[in-house]
């Protein structure tokens, strides 16, 4: 997703950053970016979690606020660390009473104390926040991540599935956020994060705009999947109808793979 943080500054300016202003900038907008900045829907991804009142999370990313107010009234402290002033600046509009928000401007990971933080969350993998490209980047990311875990801490991510059904359909790939595989969660889990088992979680339609979360416990029966084509970054055309491919995959065990979207939820040894 394309970085619209002054567009996000201008409409909070214009309409105000309060839920009704918000609601008036959405009604106002079609781009896109702009729904999954300032949805509500947005929260759908973490707040069924069953948070420590008093525990330290640390963000990966500022999102443009989208969980970040959500997560400050379940958890004692959250820390938004991002290389943008500008997208922090947007945490700040979106969420000027809360005192438990602590912005962090220009510092290193690296720099951080070890086994400081009870969660780590990364909201999606912008490219511009890893250490270096691709996979192992990701990889490198993680192992960093890992050390300012307290123990039995959580460390949760979100992204795009490389391979999930929509890239098949005719979706382009966000050039902005470097993007998961079942493969590879499986990889991270064993050589960044000490071979811990992994949860892993299916928002469906995807993380972004989630309106149900599955998992392996509880997969879709066949013909639950909502619209898919309503996704409104999708091309407007359809090689092929994805609730039926998803009803196909789903009969033959092999929805964890072509899911669209991941959240993954690791706890540290």
């Amino acid at each position: 997703m394309k970085d619209i943080s002054y567009d996000i500054l201008e409409l909070l300016e214009k309409y105000g950053s309060d839920p009704e202003g918000i609601q008036k900038a959405l009604e106002s907008e079609k781009a896109p970016e702009v729904l999954y900045a300032l949805s509500p829907i947005r929260e759908n991804l973490l707040e069924w979690y069953e948070w420590n009142p008093s525990g330290r999370l640390l963000q990966i990313g500022a999102d443009y606020g989208a969980l970040t107010g959500m997560l400050a009234e379940k958890l004692g402290e959250v820390s938004v660390w991002d290389v943008r002033d500008e997208d922090l600046e947007v945490v700040k509009r979106r969420c000027p009473e809360a005192e438990n928000i602590r912005l962090m401007k220009r510092a290193f990971l690296e720099d951080l104390p070890e086994s400081s933080f009870d969660y780590i969350l990364i909201p999606e993998f912008r490219r511009d926040l890893m250490p270096e490209k691709g996979e192992e980047g990701i990889k490198a990311l993680f192992a960093g991540l890992k050390k300012l875990l307290k123990p039995g801490g959580s460390l949760l991510a979100a992204g795009f599935n490389r391979i999930g059904l929509r890239t098949f359909a005719g979706a382009e790939s966000d050039q902005e956020a470097e993007t998961l595989t079942w493969r590879l969660i499986r990889e991270v889990s064993g050589e960044c994060l000490e071979g811990t088992e992994p949860k892993i979680y299916y928002p469906v339609p995807d993380h972004r705009l989630p309106v149900a979360i599955y998992s392996d416990h509880r997969l879709p029966a066949k013909g639950e999947l909502p619209n898919l084509s309503m996704i409104y970054d999708r091309p407007g055309y359809r090689y092929f109808n994805e609730e039926a491919g998803f009803d196909r995959l789903l009969q033959e065990g092999q929805f964890s793979q072509f899911a669209d979207s991941y959240l993954v939820i690791w706890e540290k040894i």
